[in-house]
């Protein structure tokens, strides 16, 4: 498929993330304040243990739609396959199923780990994993449809939807449903989505007439899906806040609730903009590499400097101001999270240095090295944690995380320079981005001094101020980053690129 039609469809999926992004902050600063410092840190450990439980339940298949259906649409035989799809859904329930009989039966062990810390642990790990089934079901569907570029409906859906979640989430707290209120929040919108979106799914499927019988079976798609389990099970111990499961059963649910939030918010607001242009960057890449191998230097490169030309300004901004912001938005019970969610912000900056390198390994079709290297750190992870939460805490859990995203982008490096050593890192013009972000990176002092919202609000138009006069007097963006922004699905793209 031509990028200029995924970039299309891109603009939709953008409407969509944007909606999704805001609902997701606007959603924690309600369950932050309603819940406290523990209440918080308990539903932080549960969604922990239901990330691994959502790859498990989700057995890789979201990828397997990307993958299969456009080959199947190729083949003349989607209507077959859409009984395919069905059995695939029953496996997941079934995946489902025997994960809630686990938790029933094992559920004296599971309140074991946190005894004395977190009481009825099992009881609100078995709802929370009930309600998960029901954004397997809307991920799933999500890839159906956007393998097919139907991005519209989608993002209609997913903006009500999200409308939707603050109303119902507000009224079950108002309710004094408590933990159980917010799971079933989320769980009865990513039903109703679902359910909204699939008419559109069967129709699609219903749309084009099966004429081959090249149909791919169950079998076939498990064969390929399943080593996502594996690298998603990975993931959640490299990529997410899984310190959080050790934090609560050392040190309990409000360290536990401090780590969660310090993660997760710097973390979400730097993945934003790279997740929503990653299908475009995969699909470019893919295309420029099968046009000529020798392509894929330059465009690994081009990834690198769009990835930290968008990256590094929230970064910037974000390590200026959220020792005070923190607690402006979440409360003043959440403060000891600020030091950290600002000491993330250049973790995670730095831990961008090799996500090129990974989609290059993918493009090489050497998705197998990924899956080793994430091991590597896995267990390195899982180590430090071990060694360190225990006696330190906080910084325990802080230290890890540091290590092993740093460790990642030396093992990536070195990975790929096996298979193509003409890759480089544009170490240049990533220097020339932090170096541009210093005066921003600054406000910092001021942010310690003076923390009123007034304050802070003033100290945010001044960052972003020196974040432009910092682009400009280094000459970030020259002609060629400026093409890559313009071919960018997003907003007002021109006058920003003008600004800078």
């Amino acid at each position: 498929m031509a990028i200029e039609k995924i970039a299309k469809a891109m603009s939709w999926s953008v409407v969509a993330r944007v909606t999704r992004f805001a609902a997701g902050i606007a959603a924690n600063i309600i369950i932050v304040r309603s819940l406290g410092a523990h209440g918080w840190g308990v539903l932080s450990v549960l969604k922990s243990f239901v990330g691994f439980a959502f790859v498990m339940i989700m057995l890789g298949l979201g990828n397997a739609m990307l993958k299969y259906t456009p080959a199947m649409r190729v083949r003349g035989a989607v209507g077959r396959f859409f009984d395919t799809f069905k059995r695939l859904i029953l496996l997941q329930v079934g995946v489902w199923l025997l994960l809630l009989i686990l938790t029933r039966l094992f559920s004296e062990d599971l309140d074991s780990i946190y005894a004395g810390r977190i009481e009825h642990f099992s009881y609100y790990l078995f709802f929370a994993i009930a309600f998960v089934l029901f954004e397997v079901f809307m991920v799933l569907i999500t890839n159906m449809l956007q393998s097919w570029y139907e991005t519209k409906s989608l993002a209609l859906v997913i903006f009500y939807s999200n409308i939707g979640y603050i109303v119902i989430l507000m009224l079950f707290i108002k309710s004094g449903f408590g933990i159980i209120g917010i799971l079933a929040a989320g769980g009865i919108v990513n039903l109703a989505a679902s359910l909204a979106l699939f008419p559109t799914v069967r129709n699609l499927f219903h749309s084009e007439a099966s004429t081959g019988d090249a149909s791919v079976g169950v079998g076939k798609i498990m064969k390929f899906s399943l080593p996502f389990v594996v690298t998603g099970i990975l993931n959640q111990i490299v990529w997410r806040q899984s310190e959080v499961i050790f934090l609560g059963h050392f040190h309990g649910a409000e360290l536990a609730g401090f780590f969660g939030l310090a993660y997760r918010f710097p973390q979400l607001l730097l993945e934003f903009i790279p997740l929503t242009i990653w299908p475009i960057v995969m699909a470019g890449t893919s295309e420029a590499y099968e046009e000529d191998a020798a392509n894929l230097p330059k465009a690994i490169e081009l990834y690198y400097k769009l990835l930290y030309i968008l990256v590094i300004p929230v970064a910037a901004l974000g390590f200026a101001i959220s020792k005070s912001i923190i607690p402006i938005l979440y409360g003043e019970t959440m403060a000891p999270a600020a030091l950290f969610a600002q000491l993330f912000f250049v973790v995670f900056s730095y831990s961008f240095l090799y996500t090129p390198l990974s989609l290059a390994l993918y493009v090489l079709e050497k998705s197998w090295v990924n899956m080793i290297i994430f091991l590597i750190l896995a267990v390195v992870n899982v180590g430090l944690d071990l060694a360190l939460i225990p006696k330190y805490g906080l910084w325990g859990a802080f230290i890890p995380v540091s290590i092993v995203l740093l460790l990642g982008v030396f093992l990536f490096f070195y990975a790929l320079r096996r298979f193509r050593k003409d890759v480089r890192v544009p170490v240049f013009f990533i220097a020339k981005c932090y170096a541009a972000a210093i005066p921003a990176f600054l406000i910092a002092v001021a942010d310690a001094k003076w923390s009123s919202p007034f304050a802070v609000a003033l100290q945010f138009i001044a960052g972003a101020v020196l974040l432009v006069a910092g682009f400009r007097f280094f000459k970030v963006i020259g002609s060629e980053e400026k093409e890559l922004m313009l071919r960018l699905p997003i907003p007002f793209k021109e006058k920003i690129v003008a600004i800078f």
